[in-house]
């Protein structure tokens, strides 16, 4: 992955942990205070408390979005927590309920952001700070857990829950719509905005599989660019994707809802006709084509300075084709005639006969 990529995904995660995680600890050292309060310590020590619970998570946060690996930074900070929590433990003369619930805060932390893994290192972590409090005030055992510990736990058990909910559902919903968006582009051509080959085919098989069922009429219209190559090569590359986009664009435009256009490769698009029997294909496929053949297409060198007509293959399905194959072919050898005969025109392909557009010659 490169540093852009971690970057980008790393600012993402640093923003969506920072609520929660300032919240936690904000809450978690109002806890730590109520049962450190009646132990006397040194001002200087509550300055320690202080700069802990309030000041170093935004500071953190702050650091973490300059970093050119905000992702691991945030790691860093998350296992900091956890080393500070078993500090803040001994310091407390593991207090149940305060202690518990700090711990608990720092690790569910740790899981959800790295997961199991990262979890164990909290542990250590936690294991770490707490040896460093034994070192420094010794083993004072304080399990009292008087009203006041009672009720500064009480924002942290309520409020903490819902911060982390909150996230997970926002966290959901960003999921969703990201697995609907990739959803969406495996089946959308990137140049036309048409279905693409694979997605047109799999939606083809449906309404093959409903005509069986109920015998309604489909019919399938292969078109092609006429002369594509010489637009490319007179124009270039870009003009010729122009081109695709302005016709893909147009097509759309003069189709119903229900008539599955895609991109079938290159310079040729597909066409189904759900209850549309071999007529009424023809008369599609012949408006589609004086449309196009009367359209002006812009390029980057000019505003409709560019031309194109276009060759179409029609064929109807029946119960004579074996499958989807058959039906293909079928189309596609009558564009291939239409292409013989001059190309702009449409061919319908009827059991092995064609009959021709005459009026196009």
């Amino acid at each position: 992955m490169s540093v852009k990529e971690q970057t980008g995904r790393g600012l993402s995660f640093v923003k969506r942990v920072y609520p929660a995680r300032a919240l936690g600890l904000g809450l978690g050292a109002l806890a730590v205070g109520a049962a450190l309060l009646p132990q006397g310590h040194h001002p200087l020590f509550w300055v320690l408390w202080a700069l802990n619970g309030f000041i170093w998570p935004h500071l953190a946060y702050f650091k973490a979005l300059r970093s050119r690996t905000p992702f691991q930074t945030e790691r860093r900070h998350l296992l900091f927590d956890s080393t500070s929590g078993g500090f803040w433990v001994a310091a407390m003369g593991f207090n149940p309920l305060a202690s518990s619930m700090i711990i608990m805060m720092l690790w569910m932390n740790n899981i959800a952001a790295g997961g199991v893994r990262l979890f164990l290192k909290g542990v250590g972590g936690s294991v770490a700070g707490l040896i460093i409090g034994l070192l420094i005030f010794g083993w004072q055992p304080n399990l009292e857990t008087g009203q006041l510990i009672v009720f500064s736990c009480l924002p942290m058990l309520v409020a903490y829950p819902v911060a982390i909910g909150s996230i997970t559902y926002r966290l959901a919903i960003q999921l969703h719509k990201q697995k609907e968006l990739l959803k969406q582009l495996s089946r959308i051509d990137g140049l036309t905005g048409l279905y693409n080959r694979h997605y047109w085919e799999t939606r083809v098989a449906d309404l093959i599989a409903m005509v069986k069922r109920t015998a309604q009429p489909l019919s399938l219209v292969l078109l092609d660019v006429d002369h594509f190559k010489s637009i490319n090569d007179t124009h270039g590359h870009l003009a010729g994707d122009q081109v695709l986009q302005q016709l893909a664009r147009l097509l759309r435009l003069n189709l119903r809802e229900s008539e599955l256009l895609g991109r079938y490769g290159g310079e040729e698009f597909a066409l189904v006709l759900p209850n549309t029997g071999k007529e009424a294909a023809y008369a599609t496929a012949e408006r589609l084509r004086r449309i196009v053949q009367l359209a002006h297409f812009d390029s980057d060198k000019g505003v409709g300075d560019l031309r194109c007509t276009i060759s179409l293959g029609v064929a109807s399905y029946h119960t004579g084709f074996h499958s989807y194959s058959d039906w293909f072919r079928a189309a596609d050898s009558a564009l291939y005639a239409a292409k013989e005969q001059g190309r702009n025109r449409t061919v319908s392909a009827a059991g092995g006969i064609f009959a021709v557009d005459l009026a196009s010659r």
